[in-house]
């Protein structure tokens, strides 16, 4: 009997193998292009999603927490309510607003501003008269710049004041808003007034509440007789209407 008629299958088989791996070939049982490793549910579910998007997730769950929380009397669900409460004169909850209108594609109208310090509320005077042409909030065809203030109609030459007392922080003249004047009024608030025409006023100058800072012109690319009017606080745009003194009916 020959050496090779003792070899039982198994290491005829073996043999094999082991000359298909010096000449690099694979085993049989092992696939020549194994499949990619699946990942794990969760992983596979949010592996498309944007950061916006998951954002908005979060933000979704928090508020979804906090309207749980304010139905249940348990400790564990008043601390979440108070804590909630304690975020509403701050930032954080027009964040969590503007990140879920951004995913629903609700960025595109006119923008409610949540009020951030309530006291303020009915403080400022509105620099001129007139009807708002053009809200905050709203955005070019292209959605590529979004207005951080509101136009207000007026006419050639009507007297612009200042809404607080402050000091002017800024005079220049810009593309888009042409003569501009910015004010900061302290504790974070400021302003900025475009489309200005005659200036009275110079850095750093005090002003007065209601002092004449200028006049309305044609100084801004659109050519109109309309002043532009931004309330700024902590330098965040916010609609200025619900903080304008409130016009006598």
């Amino acid at each position: 009997m020959g050496p090779f008629e003792r070899w039982d299958d198994w290491e005829w088989e073996r043999a094999a193998h082991e000359v298909g791996r010096e000449r690099g070939m694979k085993p049989r049982w092992e696939p020549a292009n194994p499949p990619p490793t699946r990942r794990g549910g969760w992983e596979r579910f949010f592996r498309h999603w944007s950061g916006a998007q998951k954002r908005t997730l979060l933000a979704a769950l928090l508020l979804i927490t906090v309207a749980l929380s304010a139905r249940n009397n348990d400790p564990f669900s008043e601390k979440i309510y108070a804590a909630y409460k304690g975020v509403m004169a701050t930032d954080y909850y027009t964040t969590l607003n503007s990140m879920v209108k951004e995913v629903a594609g609700m960025s595109g109208g006119p923008a409610v501003s949540t009020l951030v310090d309530a006291k303020m509320q009915g403080k400022f005077l509105p620099p001129v008269s007139g009807p708002v042409v053009a809200g905050f909030g709203l955005t070019n065809s292209d959605k590529s710049q979004t207005h951080q203030g509101i136009d207000v109609g007026s006419a050639l030459g009507v007297p612009v004041v200042s809404p607080y007392s402050g000091v002017v922080t800024q005079v220049s003249e810009e593309q888009q808003l042409g003569r501009v004047v910015k004010l900061d009024f302290g504790d974070g608030w400021s302003a900025v007034l475009g489309n200005l025409g005659e200036i009275t006023v110079k850095k750093g100058q005090k002003v007065n509440k209601g002092e004449i800072i200028g006049t309305v012109g044609l100084s801004a690319e659109l050519k109109k007789p309309w002043l532009h009017f931004e309330l700024r606080k902590n330098n965040r745009p916010l609609n200025p209407l619900p903080y304008l003194v409130p016009s006598a009916k």
